[in-house]
């Protein structure tokens, strides 16, 4: 912290803070320099001999953790550089910004803000995402806010950019500190964001090896795959074109139908299938859309134990086959689907949709 220059108002707020505080809370847009501030309280704090529970859930752009994950460190001593690259505990969300996974997102913050108290931190300092404009971004942040019941906001503003969701936080009577962007703020591209993001995953995924594993002994929770009734094709009218298809794999589980094929979603005969079987609702998965894509692993407690990179899956012979550094995955029970497309060089090349549904 010695290379940046820490505004006064800054050690001033680290001291009123650091009295009777449990759950510290960062806000403030992309680039305003929350994770510097972050660390200037963490290494503040144990110098004063207090033990800090650094949850990082910047989906995007982690200090402590990794891309689509929300992750904890703890801390006892004034870090160096290097402390912040490898987190205690993480847990999986799936995208690189909240929106389409707001209650993923909640949910990781909350089982690693629970994990940091009961790990004895005195104060767990919770960094977040620079999503602050928009009615889906305010939602968010209310509620992560009322579900962290947090003693002090701190705002770092460059103008007066937060005032739309600080004001309505003081009105219900929170405390809110507003503090001065630093005046060294780097402000990266978007390329240079990019970068960042797969220099994290090709760091993660180092020492990572091809496994296979049971598709039927482990749940995918965004669809039924798995725990449905195995279905054949039935036999429909020729101008479908199914016929003339390679037969796509079918599970049926209440109302539900699962179809994981090699053909695009505007081929598939919804209204026949759905009288056919009986169903409500089609849930169609297109195999070529799972290829590289980035999943959490999960343990019986729902704990993400590591990250993976979909290699293939072919539910015919019942063999999903990952990229993972992870050695114990008789462990996994729980594999959380994703939408960002990693290569197994660790390079991210996009997003997808993976789950259709009718």
């Amino acid at each position: 912290m010695n290379t940046i220059d820490v505004p006064k108002e800054w050690h001033q707020a680290a001291e009123r803070i650091k009295h009777d505080t449990k759950v510290c809370i960062i806000l403030g847009k992309i680039d305003s320099g929350k994770s510097t501030l972050c660390r200037y309280l963490t290494q503040a704090w144990t110098a004063s001999m207090i033990r800090v529970g650094y949850v990082d859930s910047d989906l995007g752009q982690p200090t402590i953790g990794f891309p689509t994950t929300v992750s904890l460190k703890i801390f006892d001593i004034p870090p160096q550089d290097h402390d912040y690259s490898n987190p205690s505990h993480f847990q999986f969300v799936g995208n690189t910004a909240p929106d389409g996974f707001l209650l993923q997102a909640l949910h990781a913050v909350k089982i690693m803000a629970d994990k940091s108290r009961q790990q004895g931190a005195g104060i767990t300092l919770v960094d977040t995402s620079g999503f602050i404009d928009g009615p889906v971004a305010r939602i968010l942040k209310l509620h992560k806010i009322e579900m962290l019941r947090p003693q002090w906001i701190v705002a770092l503003q460059a103008k007066d950019e937060m005032e739309h969701l600080l004001k309505g936080y003081e009105k219900m009577g929170w405390q809110v500190i507003r503090l001065a962007c630093s005046k060294h703020v780097v402000t990266r591209s978007q390329a240079e964001r990019q970068r960042y993001r797969s220099e994290k995953y090709k760091s993660y995924f180092r020492h990572a090896r091809i496994t296979n594993c049971s598709i039927h002994k482990v749940v995918f929770p965004s669809c039924i795959l798995g725990t449905g009734q195995r279905m054949a094709p039935p036999e429909l009218p020729k101008e479908t074109g199914m016929h003339a298809m390679n037969p796509p794999y079918m599970e049926k589980c209440g109302n539900e139908l699962l179809i994981i094929a090699d053909i695009a979603g505007s081929s598939i005969p919804v209204y026949e299938l759905k009288n056919s079987f009986d169903v409500t609702t089609i849930v169609l998965i297109e195999r070529p859309t799972l290829k590289d894509l980035l999943v959490g692993l999960n343990d019986e407690n729902n704990f993400t134990i590591g990250l993976g990179i979909i290699a293939d899956m072919n539910p015919f012979t019942d063999k999903l086959t990952l990229f993972t550094p992870v050695q114990d995955t008789h462990k996994v029970t729980t594999i959380r689907l994703g939408t960002m497309k990693v290569g197994l060089d660790g390079k991210e090349y996009g997003k997808t949709r993976v789950i259709q549904h009718w």
